[in-house]
């Protein structure tokens, strides 16, 4: 595909095609991506049984810096390149592309050189007992060596996506996720490395996802990473990450979140309940990405039309993006009340006591799924129209102010069951805050229509 037809299209085709379109691709895309930990997750909770899976899970939150890393990269950057192609500056683009890649080498490396120095302290922070250090511990430095591939895959996928080509983002994502289900099985199932196999498994298919993204920069990318643009320009950086720092921001929220659970819920229930917490979130990936995949779908549709100044396509395919992933919440509430055991066995081998635990942690976190819709595709819709301010308030006020005190009060009235109702109070607020904001917004590309249609 040409770049003028790749391109124009965001702005000319029928919105329902172009969401389905942009969609797909970044719902397998980050679905494939959330497969790496949830397939050692499985394997390891059906083969090496639930103190491995607590291992693996307290090694959680050193992941979930390496996606705070993407995120601050490539969230600001594709807004960027957006708006610059529907402005048709393709230098513009290009010099972006450029200094993303640079920040996301950085970003891997430093990851890299944390897990091999501060290995065991990090792991003793997130929760890991005496028990599982040691299987921790092992797990961490082997994905360490992984994380500069991760990052830079991740954050370069994001950058596709805004030029115009999801299926190859997608395609990413999916050589990654069938090398490491074929790796783990190869390690974990038939040569028994355990948790040393499923690290392994997850660091090599990381290096396949990035031989992927490196074949589509040279040979099939509209936008080159050129040499002479590869160095650190503050004019694009600065602008980027601070597009990026409210999302970013809630990433480690999120991952401050994953800690304070897995040191709450270690307390209350030892490494059972922390397992049944790696159920749980292996789960909400599940979840949560499709809806996520149609926010980050609409994101450079809304970005490029915004640009071109077609309100109206605007306005559409965000209303369009909410009822996606309204239907996609609703049919996972469905699932997950009538059949929590059902799901729980996909990580366990029997267990009923971490069965009983993580089946009634289901019901109570996903009362009130389907409010995250609405939620989701607000945040995506300010993220690509650059409103860093507003993506700031909405992401960082819903888990930082509504979340953390809850999770902090709860627990001491409720038992673990205080843990799981954080999430609900957290969804109500997250909905609320969004609709009175989407509503701001809207009002304001009603005066802008206004605007351009009178006369000067």
């Amino acid at each position: 595909m040409s770049y003028d037809t790749r391109t124009d299209v965001m702005g000319r085709d029928p919105i329902g095609s172009l969401l389905f379109r942009f969609s797909m691709p970044a719902i397998v895309g980050l679905l494939s991506n959330a497969l790496y930990n949830i397939v050692d997750r499985m394997f390891i909770g059906r083969i090496v049984g639930s103190n491995g899976l607590a291992a693996v899970t307290v090694a959680f939150p050193y992941f979930g810096l390496a996606i705070t890393a993407g995120i601050l990269i490539t969230v600001g950057s594709s807004s960027i390149v957006s708006r610059n192609l529907g402005r048709g500056d393709r230098d513009g683009a290009e010099e972006v592309l450029a200094n993303a890649f640079l920040m996301a080498l950085a970003g891997g490396v430093l990851l890299l050189w944390a897990g091999f120095c501060c290995g065991n302290p990090m792991l003793r922070l997130f929760g890991a007992s005496d028990l599982v250090i040691g299987s921790a511990l092992d797990y961490l430095r082997i994905v360490a060596l992984g994380m500069p591939f991760l990052v830079m895959t991740f954050s370069m996928n994001g950058l596709m996506r805004a030029e115009g080509a999801p299926r190859w983002a997608m395609g990413t994502m999916l050589i990654g996720t069938l090398t490491n289900i074929f790796l783990d099985w190869l390690f974990i199932a038939v040569l028994g490395w355990g948790v040393r196999g499923a690290a392994w498994g997850t660091t090599l298919a990381q290096a396949a996802a990035l031989g992927w993204v490196i074949l589509f920069y040279l040979r099939h990318s509209s936008l080159k990473i050129r040499r002479n643009l590869i160095r650190p320009r503050l004019k694009i950086i600065l602008p980027a990450l601070a597009i990026g720092i409210s999302p970013g921001l809630l990433e480690v929220s999120f991952v401050t979140l994953l800690v304070i659970i897995n040191r709450i819920m270690g307390r209350l229930g030892g490494d059972l309940a922390i397992s049944a917490v790696g159920i749980f979130f292996s789960l909400d990936s599940l979840f949560y990405l499709p809806a996520l995949g149609i926010g980050e779908g609409a994101q450079p549709l809304v970005g490029f039309n915004y640009g071109a100044g077609k309100m109206e396509r605007v306005r559409g395919i965000v209303k369009l993006a909410i009822l996606a992933a309204a239907g996609i919440f609703t049919l996972f509430w469905v699932i997950v009340q009538a059949f929590p055991v059902l799901l729980v066995n996909l990580f366990s081998r029997g267990d009923m006591e971490l069965g009983a635990i993580a089946a009634r942690g289901l019901r109570l976190g996903y009362l009130l799924l389907p409010l995250m819709s609405l939620y989701i595709v607000t945040s995506y819709t300010f993220q690509a129209l650059g409103r860093a301010r507003a993506t700031f308030i909405l992401q960082v006020l819903r888990q930082i102010v509504f979340c953390f005190p809850m999770l902090l009060i709860l627990p001491h009235f409720l038992g673990t069951d205080g843990v799981w109702l954080a999430f609900p109070l957290m969804d109500l607020s997250g909905f609320l805050l969004a609709l009175t904001m989407l509503r701001s917004e809207m009002r304001k590309w009603e005066a802008r229509e206004t605007a351009e249609k009178t006369p000067g």
